[in-house]
């Protein structure tokens, strides 16, 4: 190999820079010619990503003697989009320092302290799944299978055969008599919920329609971050924005990365006042009668009175509550709109005729904005937005929701069933502990029962971190999970120790994706339009004891059921045979797919793009009456006749309001709580690029790369003498959390932000971790009962230990 020292370098580099023109005669070329060594490896195989990140991508994994060398991502394809290689963003392609990471869990483990110290021992699988499966019967016996959850979670959502949810696990406890089961997602709670009661769906059109927008405007919406990989949202929308030309508003609290390079106009806005700043534009949208009045008559219920249904009280239409006739007789001029969500009156105006004279307009929705204690009303009234000016089910068109992706293809799902059918609220789950007897459908959302019939004993929690890291008000679940007299016994499956995993009784170690063949579930993902199935091909053996969920279920089922349960839950077939089975079921008469064999030897499949990205409610707006929407009327709900009864029969908590309009309603821990007095920062937490939801914490180049640092405006800071790189002390009555300051005119004044997912560890009554949900409520949304964790006020000084 050649050397080259300092000096030469310096005196080459000098020649180059100096002289453009020298005919000096450099030694580079021969550099060039001399062969470098390419590495050799033992097998390179093909593996996917499958945490909750919005985008799944391969990466392909070199391995030497058994161990991971190192880790890359696609290579085939082209540069041009729609031939372009799907490549995987840092986090997918880190997966490395999980296998090996100095956390990872090698072998079963018991608690031996009291739960929520954290002391645990090594045992055998023997002996945890004996302990497992005895406390199982116990609990069955003692209070039936209703008190038996396998609660939301995400770290391994986008497996087939290792899924988190609706996995091996779930399956098994279906053939055990069952478990609770919960609706709702921590993702989007509101906005599913708000929209089904809008459009009787959530769904919204595929990103690459901005290609044919002439304005884009987007509310809290960021997928270059949330969705950044080379298949994700984040590349399409950069991509369909270049090709259309289109002006671009985004309208957010935080100048995030989807703003650089591709944003016309920042509108900062109060977070959770997205319906306020809605209402101020429909005023002028009205008062200018630049409003869609031949769609909204057409295609709507309740935007004026002469559409509102029969049975609805006067004055109740969207138009009657935007000018001052509604209940409140209180007029929503841009003035008003303006004292609440800081956006300048003339802003709302000009932002009112702009979005009702330049169409088509891709009107969209991140999930920040609605994850609110007011959130299904945000999402709802941005919705609204599409209707007044008629941009709904042409080309170039949204509904107001977040975007979508036109299709995907993927194998069938590991069949289950659950003989149980009672559901709660997923946030609900440490009220299901405490009171679950209690809880009803009237008081609490609950589904396909009047009320529970037993408080929740039993947690099996499978690749997720909920159990307090992503659920609210950390201290406080704490406590409930240590109080082992309520939920008596929990076992926790993961890859390595968690924030979670630390309140278990039994902690088994799962196999990562890498340490298994499975098939990476592309509906996980938002792939637009532009379909592919990724193959993971085992790439090396489970490090230590370590073990797929399949085969964890295998021994649990012989210690519950013996060989007649374990005969029904495998039906004879390894992991491999039913990942071949689920392939079969859907593709085996198809033609244009590969064999089942051949898949697994290409590891990546990329299809066609689709003809045309999916526009939602196209049909709708063809022939409404052909193609009605899932909603009571078949129509367009802006007054929703379900939201009606729920407000007349429901019993709500304190402050808690359900009203049929999208109106904007004060919320608990929002810009107008009184607690502001007290509390006067806004904050919420961002997705960003070191974590997916709290994965990848424990990757520790990844932590170095992306610090996790609390975002304050110049303005706040001065006041409390911050700068950038001190510590701070972030509280309000809920906790204590530390961060490093970030000083940035990228948050509006009056917010801070930190990103969300890092793992809560308490210390002396603060927690160091920096987890955002030290600071959240525990108080669920008036409608879907859901988490309302951006909803929150702190105040901030330096920290002194």
């Amino acid at each position: 190999m050649h050397k080259i020292s300092r000096r030469q370098f310096l005196q080459w580099s000098g020649a180059l820079g100096g002289s453009v023109a020298a005919t000096t005669v450099l030694p580079i070329p021969s550099l060039a010619k001399q062969k470098v060594e390419e590495k050799q490896y033992d097998t390179i195989k093909w593996a996917g990503c499958t945490i909750n990140c919005g985008s799944k991508c391969p990466v392909r994994v070199f391995v030497n003697d058994g161990k991971i060398d190192h880790i890359e991502t696609d290579n085939t394809g082209g540069d041009e989009f729609g031939s372009h290689q799907v490549r995987a963003c840092l986090r997918g392609r880190s997966n490395r320092f999980r296998v090996y990471n100095p956390n990872r869990l090698r072998h079963p483990l018991k608690r031996v302290g009291k739960r929520g110290e954290g002391k645990f021992v090594k045992i055998s699988w023997d002996e945890a799944i004996d302990t497992i499966a005895n406390k199982l019967k116990e609990v069955k016996a003692k209070y039936g299978n209703e008190a038996i959850l396998i609660p939301y979670a995400t770290g391994t959502t986008g497996a087939i055969m290792n899924r988190c949810t609706k996995g091996p696990f779930m399956r098994l406890m279906g053939m055990f008599g069952g478990y609770i089961n919960y609706h709702n997602s921590y993702s989007t709670g509101q906005i599913a919920n708000g929209l089904k009661y809008f459009y009787g769906t959530h769904r919204g059109s595929d990103i690459m329609q901005v290609e044919n927008a002439k304005l884009v405007v987007m509310f809290g919406n960021n997928p270059v971050e949330t969705r950044m990989s080379g298949g994700g949202t984040g590349y399409a929308y950069k991509t369909a924005l270049e090709k259309s030309g289109a002006k671009i508003i985004h309208i957010d609290p935080r100048y995030s990365d989807s703003l650089v390079g591709a944003c016309d106009q920042w509108v900062p806005i109060e977070p959770g006042t997205d319906a306020a700043l809605v209402a101020g534009i429909a005023h002028v949208l009205i008062s200018e009668n630049l409003h869609d009045k031949e769609f909204l008559d057409k295609y709507c219920v309740g935007f004026s009175a002469n559409t509102l249904p029969k049975d609805a009280p006067k004055n109740a239409s969207y138009e009657d509550y935007i000018m001052g006739r509604g209940d409140d007789k209180v007029e929503k001029t841009p003035k008003w709109a303006e004292k609440i969500t800081k956006v300048p009156a003339d802003t709302i105006v000009k932002l009112a005729r702009e979005i009702a004279s330049v169409k088509p307009c891709y009107i969209a929705q991140g999930w920040g904005a609605q994850r609110h204690a007011n959130g299904e009303q945000s999402s709802r009234a941005i919705a609204t937005l599409n209707v007044m000016t008629g941009n709904l089910g042409l080309p170039g068109t949204n509904a107001g929701g977040r975007e979508h992706t036109t299709g995907w293809i993927e194998p069938a799902h590991l069949p289950f069933k659950n003989p149980i059918k009672d559901s709660i609220p997923c946030f609900l789950w440490t009220d299901a502990i405490t009171r679950g007897k209690e809880m009803t459908d009237l008081t609490d959302g609950v589904k396909n029962t009047k009320q529970l019939k037993q408080n929740i004993k039993f947690i099996l929690n499978t690749g997720g971190n909920c159990l307090i890291n992503q659920h609210s008000d950390t201290n406080k679940t704490a406590k409930i999970l240590e109080d082992d007299t309520l939920c008596e016994f929990i076992v926790d499956v993961n890859v390595t120790r968690t924030s979670s995993n630390k309140f278990a009784d039994i902690i088994l170690p799962d196999a990562t994706p890498l340490e298994q063949e499975d098939f990476v579930r592309s509906s996980a993902g938002y792939s637009n339009d532009r379909p592919y199935i990724i193959y993971s091909q085992k790439a090396i053996e489970p490090v230590g004891e370590a073990m797929t969920n399949y085969d964890m279920c295998i021994k649990l089922a012989q210690k519950l059921g013996g060989k007649e349960l374990v005969d029904k839950f495998t039906e004879g077939r390894t992991q491999k045979q039913w990942l071949e089975y689920l392939w079969n079921k859907k593709f085996e008469n198809n033609p244009n797919m590969p064999t089942f064999k051949q898949m697994t030897e290409m590891g990546i499949l990329k299809l066609p793009r689709y003809k045309k990205p999916y526009i939602v409610h196209e049909e709708f707006i063809k022939d409404p009456m052909a193609n009605p929407l899932k909603t009571p009327t078949g129509k367009i709900e802006i007054f929703s006749t379900a939201l009606d009864t729920m407000a007349k029969t429901w019993i709500l908590k304190k402050g808690q309001k359900i009203t049929p309009l999208p109106e904007f309603e004060n919320a608990k821990n929002g810009p107008l709580d009184p607690i502001r007095k007290k509390y006067p920062l806004q904050i919420f937490g961002y997705h960003y690029k070191g974590r997916t939801h709290s994965s990848f914490w424990e990757s520790a180049p990844l932590r170095e790369i992306n610090p996790n640092e609390l975002w304050i405006n110049p303005l706040d800071a001065k006041v409390r003498s911050l700068k950038t790189g001190d510590k701070a002390l972030v509280h309000n009555d809920h906790g204590k959390i530390l961060l490093t300051v970030k000083v940035t005119s990228k948050i509006m004044p009056g917010v801070t932000t930190c990103p969300q997912g890092g793992w809560y560890k308490n210390e002396n009554g603060i927690d160091v971790g920096g987890c955002i949900n030290t600071l959240t409520d525990l108080e669920p949304t008036a409608i879907s009962k859901a988490n309302p964790q951006h909803s929150a006020l702190v105040e901030i000084e330096k920290y002194r230990a």
